[in-house]
């Protein structure tokens, strides 16, 4: 798909973020033999990461398929041993992504150009790490768990969004076990989408764990072939290498490790939002105006829709499309608020079909605010919030942090939404293509977020990908992918502190008895 879309004048934020990228042709086979070297020593640490999931994986407390074997279940009998081997392959992977970045960027380690490799390599050395990671036990989250269990809720209840698991359920419910205890009186708080996708599961696996989280599995597999499908195209709308986007987007390994191996929500809704927007915005680019482009449009409004009714987010992406629509009537006033009702008809046209067949009610739109009582130290609006709280208490003026907070996130939310209308005028304007305004404003969005997980990063980071193509942006962005990949333990949970440090010490030995092996002896992977 060309970069139609006319950028006039670019601002402070294209002038950093963005600039059009050239091929650069590919690299000589020299150093292709050395990423052959790279492919198999992340794909080894793939297996190793499957191999000790089945002991410091986050499985369930009941039905877990492990438990009593006499083969598999060993892993299981030496935590802290799988514990080691798991956070040694993580930190392996993250080491192979980032050995990628020469052959993907088209530069060599002094910032000279040099060749890429083509989506075809990319693509095959994506499915040798994750392929590993899908076929093994989830890892770094248990929310699989609770996606059961509001499935179960979601075919029991009226309301699927009244009640928690513990409530809904019972404690002894078989789904309630496996629940983490945080979200054990939490009711759902996904839209009505993903409440269709957990109900069809719960209705085809019935209180089977195992079948569902596969089931669930498959679902977010399909999630990220998805962003396989349309972050290329996304880049190539955008003027930006479609290879390194898409090894940014999709080979990064908070994809590997969170929405493959962690079944996270984000895959679907990522998948849906970067499909919808190639579909939408290439209908908007077409110099047809027939029906087969307003077809196209409306599917592409449906998926980006359909994202939002998974998690309510990225439905800021409806106001970049509805905009892009706009500049195409010719902009101004008029064209505005002729682009926001056809994107009002479409979107809640789609709400309320999802909704009907779902039978959720509008209980999804009370209880989306329920994961904010937690207090995320990587939210920086919640992180000040409490250090505030703290400074007080010691000043002695009393315990006012659940009132700092309430402002404090307030606050950060309310620039976030001033900042992202600004990003919508500087699409109506032209300043900014759409991929590039909804990428800008889904990092303040998740900046100014009352609650901030590791994979949060990946609502803007997947726009972005496609469209931010200077090093200026990708060296930070790369930097903060690698450490939070490794944020999360893999069992997804809290274990006794001194599992943790000696499993983080022998991960530390191993990591660097590996490095030191790579440097010592460079034949293993030939660097010059």
């Amino acid at each position: 798909m060309a970069p139609r879309f006319p950028v006039r004048g670019a601002g402070s934020v294209t002038a950093r973020l963005h600039t059009e990228e050239r091929f650069t042709g590919a690299p000589p086979s020299a150093e292709l033999a050395r990423l052959r070297r790279i492919r198999r020593i992340g794909t080894t640490a793939a297996v190793a990461m499957a191999v000790g999931a089945l002991g410091a994986g986050a499985l369930p407390v009941l039905q877990n398929p492990v438990a009593g074997e006499r083969l598999f279940g060993l892993w299981l009998r030496v935590q802290q041993s799988s514990m080691t081997v798991v956070m040694t392959g993580m930190v392996v992977v993250t080491l192979c992504w980032l050995l990628l970045a020469p052959y993907v960027l088209g530069r060599d380690r002094r910032g000279r150009l040099s060749g890429r490799i083509d989506r075809a390599t990319l693509d095959r050395i994506i499915a040798s790490w994750a392929i590993p990671l899908a076929l093994a036990p989830p890892m770094f989250s248990k929310d699989v768990y609770s996606y059961l269990a509001q499935g179960a809720i979601g075919n029991t209840l009226d309301d699927p969004y009244a009640l928690g698991p513990v409530s809904a359920l019972g404690t002894s419910h078989a789904l309630t076990v496996n629940v983490p205890d945080i979200w054990r009186d939490t009711p759902n708080q996904y839209g009505p989408l993903f409440l269709g996708v957990q109900k069809v599961i719960h209705t085809l696996t019935g209180d089977d764990v195992v079948v569902g989280t596969i089931l669930h599995r498959v679902v977010a597999i399909l999630g990220i072939l998805m962003l396989g499908w349309a972050v290329p195209r996304l880049a190539e709308y955008c003027g930006v290498s479609d290879v390194a986007a898409l090894w940014l987007a999709v080979a990064n390994p908070l994809v590997l490790f969170h929405l493959v191996s962690g079944i996270h929500s984000e895959s679907l809704m990522m998948g849906l939002l970067a499909v919808g927007l190639v579909l939408a915005l290439r209908a908007v680019d077409s110099p047809d105006s027939g029906r087969r482009t307003a077809v196209l449009f409306v599917v592409g409004t449906v998926l980006v829709t359909g994202s939002a009714l998974v998690k309510l987010p990225t439905v800021v992406a409806l106001g970049f499309v509805g905009m892009a629509l706009a500049r195409r009537w010719g902009g101004g006033y008029l064209a505005t608020v002729r682009a926001a009702l056809v994107m009002l008809v479409i979107s809640g046209a789609t709400t309320g079909l999802a909704m009907l067949a779902t039978s959720s009610g509008l209980g999804w739109i009370t209880k989306l605010g329920a994961a904010t009582s937690l207090r995320s130290w990587l939210s920086p609006p919640t992180a000040l919030g409490v250090i505030v709280g703290g400074i007080g208490q010691y000043l002695g003026l009393g315990d006012h942090t659940a009132q700092i907070l309430v402002m404090v996130q307030t606050a950060a939310l309310v620039i976030a939404g001033v900042f992202t209308v600004r990003m919508l005028f500087a699409v109506s304007a032209g300043r900014i293509d759409p991929v590039g305004g909804l990428g800008v404003s889904m990092a303040a969005i998740v900046l100014c977020f009352p609650v901030v997980q590791p994979w949060y990063v990946l609502w803007a980071l997947i726009p972005l990908a496609a469209w931010a193509s200077r090093m200026e942006f990708r060296i930070p962005v790369v930097a903060v992918s690698a450490v939070l990949a490794c944020f999360t333990l893999p069992p997804g949970a809290g274990l006794p502190p001194f599992v943790t440090v000696q499993a983080w010490v022998a991960t530390g030995v191993a990591v660097t008895l590996l490095l030191i092996a790579m440097f010592r002896w460079p034949g293993l992977l030939r660097f010059r």
